[in-house]
C-alpha cells in the first residue's frame, strides 16, 4: 500500500488532479450542486477520488473537503439505472422493455435484477415493485435467449472464439445453451434470425467439430512444447496437456485413435507406451546430472539444490533404490561411469573436490589477470570465473571464507571491492528510474536495463552484506526491499493507472508486455477474460472510459 500511495505524490498525478480539481471547483462554484450537470469525464474523477479515498495524501482529501466533498458517497449505478426504468414507466406505463439498442443496457440490467432477486435488498425489491416489475414474466423467451447470446458474444470477444467448454465451471448455464442451439439445429427447429446471429460469432453446429478443434489446439501447445525443449515428455506442471497426452495413450492401447492423429505425433518423436515414458524421463535426469558435472566437476548434488530440486531429489532416490537393491543393472552402470558416489555421507568426499576446483578457479583468475591485466573479470569473457569471483567476495564479507583462502587471494592483489565506480554507476541509474515511474521497484529482468534489474535484486537478495552508507542512499530513494516479485496492488490503484495510461495515449488497448508498466497490460488482459464475474461497479467504471472488451492481439508492443 505504501508503494502505491507514493505514486500519488508524483509530478504528474498532481498536475493532472490540481487541473481536475480547478473544473470540479468552478462547476460547484457556479452551479452550488456536485452532479447537477457535470460532464463524464468530470464524473469519472469524482468516481475516482471516492475508490482511492484511502490512499489520498491529506492535503488533497482538504482541498476536496473545501467543496463539501462526500467521500462516502459513491456514485448508485443502481439507483441510476433505477430512475431510467422509473422514466420508462411514467412514459409507458410497464417495464417490458423492447430489445433494441436504445434500451439494451437498461434491459440488460434489469435482467440481472430478476434473475438476482434473491441478493436483492428489501428497499430495493420495493422499490422495482413500485414501478410494477413483473418477476415472473419480466423474461420472454425471446429476451432470455437475447441474455444468453450476449453473453455467448462476451465470450467471443473474451477467447476469440464460440466454443464454449461442456459443463465450463464459470458459466455452466452458457454452455447448456450452446448445446440446446446445437441440438435444435441439428433437428431444424432454430429460425433463421437466431442461426444467423450465431454464424457471426463463428458457431460450430456439430460437437465433433469442437471435438476435434480442442484435439487440434493441445496439438499445437505439444508442437510448441516440442519446439522449445526438443522433447516431448511434458512435466505435470501442464496439467491440461499432461491429461491430454495421456488420454491419447489410452486411447491407442484401445485402437481407438485416428490413424491421422497417430501420425502426427508419431512424427513429433511421441512416446507412446508409458514405461517408454519413464525410460526417457530417466535419461532426462540422467543428462541434467551429466551438465552438473561438467559446471562443478562432481556429482554431489544437494536435496536443496535451488536450481533444481527436482535432480537433487533424483538423485537421492538412485541411491536409495542402489541401497535396496532395486536399481536396474545398466542404470547403475551408467552412474558409475560418471564417478557417482553411492555412499549418502559425502561430506569427505565434498570438501576435497571442492578444495580442488577452488584452486583451478584461483589458477584461472591468475591467468585471466595475466592476459587482461585486472581481476575484475568480464562476464561476456567468463561468465563462470566472474559468479566465482562474487561469490568469494560474498563469502568474505559474510565471514564464511577460510583464512587460508582470504590469504591466498591477497597474495596475488585481489581486490575485495567491485569494479570502481560500478556500484554508483547503477545508483545513478536507479536514481533515474525512480524520477521517470516514481518508485523503485524495477521490473525482474527489465527489458530495457537488465543490468539495473540485476542490480536491484541483488540488493535485496543480500540486504544484511550492504554497507550501511549505502543503505542510508538508498532508503533516500524510498528504496524497496521486499524480495517478492508480484507486489499487491489494488483493483483502483490499476485503474488509475490504466485512466494515466489512456490520457497518454488515447485508448485503453494496453499491450500485455507493456514495457513501461508490465502489470498493467496483464492486469487489462485479466480485466477483459473476467468480465463475467466482476462487479457491475467496476464494468461501470471501465466502461466510462471506453475500456476495449474485446481481445483482439495487438502486433506491435509499446516500448514507451
Amino acid at each position: 500500500m505504501e508503494n502505491v500511495q507514493a505514486n500519488l505524490f508524483s509530478k504528474d498525478f498532481l498536475e493532472r488532479w490540481h487541473r481536475s480539481y480547478a473544473k470540479l471547483e468552478a462547476h460547484v462554484r457556479q452551479e452550488e450542486l456536485v452532479f447537477d450537470g457535470i460532464d463524464e469525464e468530470l464524473e469519472l474523477w469524482v468516481n475516482i477520488q471516492r475508490q482511492i479515498r484511502h490512499m489520498l495524501p491529506p492535503v488533497l482529501k482538504e482541498k476536496l473537503g473545501t467543496l463539501n466533498f462526500d467521500f462516502k458517497a459513491i456514485q448508485n449505478t443502481w439507483e441510476n439505472r433505477y430512475r431510467q426504468l422509473c422514466s420508462f414507466y411514467k412514459k409507458y406505463g410497464h417495464t417490458y422493455l423492447p430489445p433494441d439498442k436504445e434500451h439494451e443496457d437498461l434491459k440488460d440490467w434489469l435482467v440481472r435484477q430478476v434473475i438476482h432477486k434473491k441478493y436483492l435488498t428489501a428497499n430495493q425489491l420495493q422499490k422495482l415493485n413500485n414501478v410494477g416489475v413483473d418477476w415472473e414474466t419480466s423474461l420472454t423467451r425471446e429476451q432470455r435467449w437475447d441474455q444468453m447470446y450476449r453473453r455467448l458474444q462476451d465470450f467471443f470477444l473474451t477467447f476469440g472464439h464460440s466454443r464454449v467448454p461442456q459443463s465450463w465451471e464459470k458459466d455452466k448455464q452458457l454452455s447448456h445453451w450452446v448445446k440446446i442451439q446445437r441440438r435444435k439445429y441439428a433437428h431444424g427447429k432454430l429460425n433463421e434470425d437466431r442461426e444467423q446471429k450465431l454464424r457471426e460469432l463463428h458457431f460450430i453446429w456439430s460437437i465433433q467439430d469442437v471435438y476435434e478443434w480442442q484435439w487440434e489446439s493441445y496439438y499445437q501447445q505439444l508442437v510448441a512444447f516440442c519446439s522449445r525443449f526438443g522433447h516431448c515428455n511434458v512435466p505435470g506442471t501442464h496439467k491440461k496437456l499432461v491429461s491430454w497426452i495421456e488420454r491419447q495413450r489410452i486411447s491407442k492401447k484401445k485402437n481407438l485413435l485416428a490413424p491421422e492423429r497417430e501420425s502426427k505425433l508419431t512424427e513429433l518423436g511421441f512416446i507412446w507406451g508409458f514405461e517408454d515414458a519413464k525410460i526417457e524421463s530417466w535419461e532426462k535426469s540422467y543428462r541434467q546430472l551429466l551438465a552438473f558435472k561438467r559446471e562443478h566437476g562432481h556429482c554431489f548434488v544437494p536435496v536443496t539444490y535451488k536450481e533444481s530440486k527436482a535432480l537433487g531429489n533424483w538423485v537421492a532416490t538412485q541411491r536409495f533404490l542402489e541401497a535396496r537393491g532395486e536399481l536396474q543393472e545398466a542404470r547403475r552402470r551408467k552412474l558409475e561411469e560418471v564417478n557417482f558416489v553411492w555412499s549418502r555421507n559425502t561430506k569427505k568426499e565434498l570438501t576435497s573436490i571442492a578444495d580442488k576446483n577452488w584452486l583451478v578457479n584461483l589458477s584461472k583468475l591468475i591467468a585471466y589477470q595475466e592476459v587482461h591485466g585486472t581481476y575484475q573479470v568480464s562476464i561476456n569473457i567468463n561468465p563462470a570465473l566472474q559468479r566465482w569471483i562474487s561469490w568469494q567476495r560474498k563469502m568474505f564479507f559474510m565471514g564464511k571464507l577460510s583464512d587460508s583462502r582470504i590469504d591466498k587471494l591477497n597474495a596475488i592483489g585481489f581486490s575485495w571491492n567491485g569494479p570502481d565506480g560500478y556500484w554508483e554507476k547503477m545508483y545513478e541509474a536507479l536514481s533515474d528510474y525512480k524520477a521517470k515511474f516514481g518508485h523503485t521497484r524495477v521490473p525482474f529482468q527489465w527489458a530495457p536495463n537488465p543490468k539495473l534489474a540485476a542490480w536491484v535484486y541483488r540488493l535485496k537478495a543480500n540486504k544484511s552484506e550492504v554497507e550501511p552508507q549505502k543503505v542510508e542512499l538508498l532508503n533516500q530513494l524510498c528504496f524497496d526491499w521486499s524480495l517478492s516479485r508480484r507486489t499487491f496492488v489494488t483493483w483502483e490503484a490499476m485503474y488509475n493507472r490504466l485512466v494515466a495510461y489512456k490520457q497518454e495515449h488515447g485508448n485503453t488497448r494496453v499491450p500485455a508486455e507493456y514495457q513501461n508498466d508490465l502489470k498493467l497490460g496483464k492486469w487489462v488482459s485479466r480485466m477483459r477474460q473476467e468480465k463475467e464475474v466482476l462487479a457491475l461497479e467496476r464494468i461501470n467504471l471501465l466502461d466510462k472510459i471506453g475500456f476495449d472488451w474485446s481481445c483482439r492481439p495487438y502486433s506491435k508492443i509499446m516500448k514507451s
